[in-house]
């Protein structure tokens, strides 16, 4: 089956940055755990399943990546060319969007910047992208720049496994290979909690065993659309990836989440994306010019939409009544989505495909790019 755009895959992406924006425009962690006042609404939205569930649009952003890694993986000449593939991808947006951000976060006077002042350390994990625990003992106080860089620091860590599993064993049994390593890595980590008492979690940061399980399955449903896997062959390797997002979705109980709700979400991802490499003609919905417009800058998007639209919305008034403050809001992300726009456009496109030529050569054209970060 040779190499297609497929314009559901940014379709996906937009599904999954709206469901990102929701959980962070109306749920949001710290209204489970500090009851927030930044919200001009409060908690009137803290039941809303989509929203209160909308954190696992990260998880999609997961699955596709893995997809669109195992195939970029496939068409790369090298170690480096893949190396130098995601960092032109990643870098230059968000050494843009850090700085930017850090700026802002220190001049606006918004309810919410003022709880998130910077100081000059805060870049380090940030265009490092490596654990703020990392340069905590040097910096007490250090943290990202914004609080969504922690999924491009776990996209890093699996592009080094996907790597490391695709250069140095069979390459057409990589899927397989990432599933028994997604397995490994779990049985590891459980050994490690159960037989060393006081376990700091350094393993996790490593090798984000709670979070390989998305991208094994998205590798899965890449060697399943090349047909170079049976559909049986598939539903074992997802069935096993599923079996580990169930359970690891139980330790999430303790922040509120319902793990059969997380779950069927999950199972809901799965279904859509089986749907995607077996019937890709079934996916049309997720070909809406919208929803792909949205999608193919998810990227950018993604980088502003926490900092910049909690800023607007912390400024909301709380006495204007629902109807007005949702109309503000829809507002903000129009905002943002203008902003995402903007950055792909003038900064993430001219740059990936400036420095691909610098450094590789002529980009060559594949399916669509996928998570955030891929």
């Amino acid at each position: 089956m040779p190499h297609q755009r497929l314009s559901a895959l940014d379709g996906l992406r937009g599904v999954a940055i709206l469901l990102v924006m929701g959980f962070h425009y109306f749920y949001h962690l710290e209204s489970f755990y500090y009851k927030s006042t930044l919200y001009p609404y409060g908690e009137t939205f803290s039941n809303t399943v989509i929203f209160k569930y909308g954190y696992l649009g990260v998880e999609l952003f997961f699955i596709i990546s893995g997809f669109v890694i195992a195939m970029t993986l496939e068409s790369s000449k090298s170690l480096i060319d893949f190396a130098i593939r995601r960092f032109v991808r990643i870098w230059p947006a968000l050494i843009v969007s850090a700085v930017l951000t850090f700026f802002l976060l220190n001049w606006s006077d918004a309810p919410f910047a003022l709880t998130r002042r910077q100081f000059w350390p805060n870049f380090i994990p940030s265009l490092t992208l490596t654990p703020v625990a990392m340069w905590s003992g040097l910096f007490p106080k250090v943290d990202f720049v914004t609080g969504v860089y922690w999924s491009l620091v776990v996209e890093i860590r699996f592009y080094m496994i996907a790597l490391i599993l695709y250069w140095m064993f069979a390459r057409q049994n990589f899927a397989r290979n990432l599933v028994i390593f997604t397995v490994l890595t779990y049985i590891v980590r459980a050994l490690l909690r159960r037989w060393l008492p006081g376990y700091n979690g350094v393993y996790d940061g490593f090798f984000v065993p709670d979070y390989m399980p998305w991208f094994a399955a998205g590798a899965v449903f890449y060697e399943l659309y090349k047909e170079r896997l049976t559909r049986s062959a598939a539903l074992v390797m997802l069935a096993i990836s599923y079996a580990m997002i169930a359970r690891i979705s139980i330790n999430y109980t303790v922040i509120g989440r319902d793990p059969f709700v997380s779950s069927g979400f999950a199972l809901l991802f799965l279904i859509l994306f089986w749907f995607l490499a077996t019937k890709p003609a079934s996916m049309r919905i997720f070909e809406i010019r919208p929803l792909v417009w949205i999608g193919e800058c998810s990227y950018s998007i993604y980088l502003y939409h926490y900092a910049v639209g909690m800023i607007l919305i912390s400024q909301i008034s709380k006495t204007i009544g629902l109807g007005p403050q949702l109309a503000l809001v829809a507002a903000v992300y129009l905002v943002i989505f203008a902003i995402g726009r903007i950055s792909y456009a003038a900064v993430e496109n001219p740059a990936r495909r400036w420095l691909t030529k610098l450094f590789i050569g002529p980009p060559q054209k594949t399916a669509a790019a996928a998570s955030p970060a891929a």
